[in-house]
């Protein structure tokens, strides 16, 4: 009957196979090709799996079959315990929206991800805004790890407790995603250095440890608010890779929420559109106030840059002529990069002018 469902929506098998001395079936979906990396995971590994899981349920299959060679279709010899198959169509099946149906039938919900939706573009600006200072807040957090991991002071912290560094906003009030974010970082840290693996059950568990204490000693009338699994898997492959790779821009909060493509291409949209009405009025009022503040802002930036410029050449004629009269001769290019940290073609641009003005060293 079951079968029956989907045959009847148009998810039906492609192939069915019956074995006459069991009375046994298979069936076979044609689908497109899915790719895996070189470790055998992918998205789309993931999907062809979550498919097979919600089919197989569904039609109660064993899910220890053996798929032996006698019981695929292009099987030709004289095995008594042959499948024999009857093609049912040529149709080829697209994994996210062939699941989608087959939860359709069997009324599982389906996982849709949450988009978030702005009703401005000012909203949107101001949350890419939140987003960019909440990962810097946190890169912030992984150099202090880093720094702190080298140092055995933790031990003679007095906000110390069970082994884990309790952050506080102020007096009774604990920073309980700050605190369970830290410990699980330098928990990461240590598995490690222990030359251990830093599994996400591990990260994960130091999280919820770190997170519990931090309620328990500082929750000043809150309700726990633990961020669910999901997040928190993502927070552990997070810390996993900062630890291996050691960069600290893939890091974020455990509940960071990315911008999505459309919403990308929103922002760039506005930017483009910034840009033009800004273009717009400097040829409509050449002498208005907006013109006016940019002129004067414009001014400010140059005078900063003549200044800065004027500064580099005194730097690299001071250093020319303390290197001739200890070195008696001129330096190359590139200890004047070397001392002064300027790019090759400013070196270059500073010793043409002080050349010009007669100030090099005879």
């Amino acid at each position: 009957m079951t079968l029956v469902q989907l045959v009847t929506r148009g998810l039906g098998p492609a192939w069915v196979g019956i074995n006459r001395l069991s009375g046994k079936a298979q069936c076979l979906w044609l689908i497109d090709p899915v790719y895996a990396d070189e470790d055998g995971k992918s998205p789309n590994m993931a999907l062809l799996a979550a498919t097979s899981r919600t089919l197989g349920g569904f039609l109660d299959h064993d899910p220890n079959f053996a798929h032996r060679f006698s019981r695929s279709p292009f099987y030709t010899g004289d095995s008594p315990d042959r499948y024999i198959w009857y093609r049912q169509h040529h149709r080829i099946d697209r994994l996210s929206d062939f699941i989608r149906e087959v939860r359709e039938v069997t009324d599982e919900p389906q996982h849709v991800l949450p988009r978030q939706e702005f009703s401005s573009g000012r909203e949107l600006i101001e949350t890419v805004k939140a987003r960019r200072e909440q990962a810097q807040a946190f890169r912030a957090i992984a150099d202090e790890i880093e720094v702190e991991m080298g140092e055995e002071t933790d031990r003679y912290n007095p906000d110390l407790v069970d082994g884990v560094l309790v952050r506080w906003i102020n007096p009774g009030r604990a920073a309980r995603d700050e605190t369970a974010f830290r410990h699980a970082l330098k928990t990461a840290h240590r598995l490690r250095a222990a030359g251990e693996r830093m599994t996400d059950a591990a990260i994960i568990d130091a999280y919820e440890r770190a997170y519990n204490i931090a309620q328990r000693e500082g929750a000043d009338g809150r309700a726990p608010e633990m961020p669910p699994m999901r997040d928190r898997q993502t927070m552990a492959r997070r810390v996993r890779g900062y630890v291996t790779q050691g960069k600290t821009d893939s890091y974020g909060t455990p509940t960071a929420r990315y911008a999505t493509t459309s919403q990308r291409k929103a922002l760039a949209t506005m930017g483009r559109r910034g840009g033009k009405k800004s273009a717009q009025r400097w040829e409509t009022d050449p002498e208005g106030e907006y013109a006016q503040g940019r002129r004067a802002t414009l001014q400010k930036t140059h005078r900063k840059k003549k200044a800065q410029g004027v500064s580099n050449r005194q730097r690299v004629g001071l250093f020319i002529t303390a290197f001739w009269v200890e070195m008696d001769r001129l330096p190359t290019w590139a200890e004047i990069q070397a001392e002064t940290g300027l790019s090759r073609a400013t070196v270059a641009r500073h010793v043409s002018a002080l050349k010009e003005s007669g100030d090099l060293p005879a």
